[in-house]
């Protein structure tokens, strides 16, 4: 346990690079505003996707947030693969196998850092996205007042943890993407080319087959279910996946030559 937490505290060491910390804070804080903001200024007193009373309802901050939550997995996807990727574009691995023989060891403490490192920067993000929610809702006449009752608030951190599940499985499924190619731009390019395009047009071909999809199985958990798949039925599809993820991601890790 003290070398896996070792492993974790190096690991965030690379994390806390500036440039890294800052992007990644502020690029999903600035994402999910800018969400919240569209939502607002294209919501309407009746019809269209949503509509100012539903915004004023007690849950109405979550409705905002879980139609954010392919944007955000995307991005989280996107950093966690690059991360991995890079150790071995960049030659780093090498020199931490050096200090860390046991690679089991690595890549759990490695792993752990990238999913604590972005479950933190959505917790961000959610908090920034609340106070622009709170700015909007005042412009555009919206009470914010339910959101800040025992449901308005129960709802809100029901759904901040559903985010945060869902991120555990898009930075885990990053991870082993990035593990697999060992490229960070094949990595990124593979992961958002599956999740925004591929995806939807195999369910567009086959609807049938959008409850057996990892990506549809995160968008369920993020938002509590959809009309495709149920939140039961994604939150166990994604433990499956995700599991799958790290059990894969470890044999490859433990058998490949990564110091040639």
């Amino acid at each position: 346990m003290t070398m896996v937490w070792a492993a974790f505290t190096s690991e965030w060491t690379k994390l806390k690079r500036k440039t890294l910390f800052l992007s990644t804070f502020l690029g999903l804080a600035a994402a999910a505003s800018l969400f919240v903001v569209l939502m607002f200024s294209q919501a309407t007193n009746n019809g269209g996707i949503v509509t100012l009373h539903q915004l004023a309802r007690p849950n109405g901050l979550v409705i905002g947030v879980a139609r954010a939550s392919m944007l955000l997995g995307v991005v989280a996807f996107g950093i966690a693969a690059s991360q991995l990727a890079s150790e071995y574009s960049l030659g780093t691995l090498r020199q931490l196998l050096v200090r860390q023989p046991r690679r089991a060891t690595l890549l759990a403490g490695k792993m752990l850092g990238v999913i604590t490192f972005l479950v933190a920067a959505l917790c961000f993000a959610a908090v920034i996205a609340l106070v622009v929610a709170v700015v909007a809702a005042q412009s555009r006449g919206v009470s914010s007042h339910a959101w800040f009752t025992g449901t308005g608030l129960t709802d809100m951190f029901q759904e901040l943890g559903d985010l945060a599940l869902a991120t555990v499985g898009y930075s885990v499924l990053g991870m082993a993407v990035g593990q697999f190619v060992r490229s960070a731009v094949f990595a990124v390019i593979i992961g958002f080319a599956w999740l925004i395009a591929v995806e939807n047009i195999i369910v567009r071909i086959v609807p049938s087959v959008q409850q057996w999809m990892p990506g549809a199985s995160l968008v369920a958990v993020a938002s509590a279910g959809n009309e495709g798949v149920g939140y039961a039925h994604g939150l166990l599809l994604g433990a499956v996946y995700v599991m799958a993820a790290i059990a894969a991601s470890m044999l490859v890790f433990l058998r490949s030559d990564v110091t040639a």
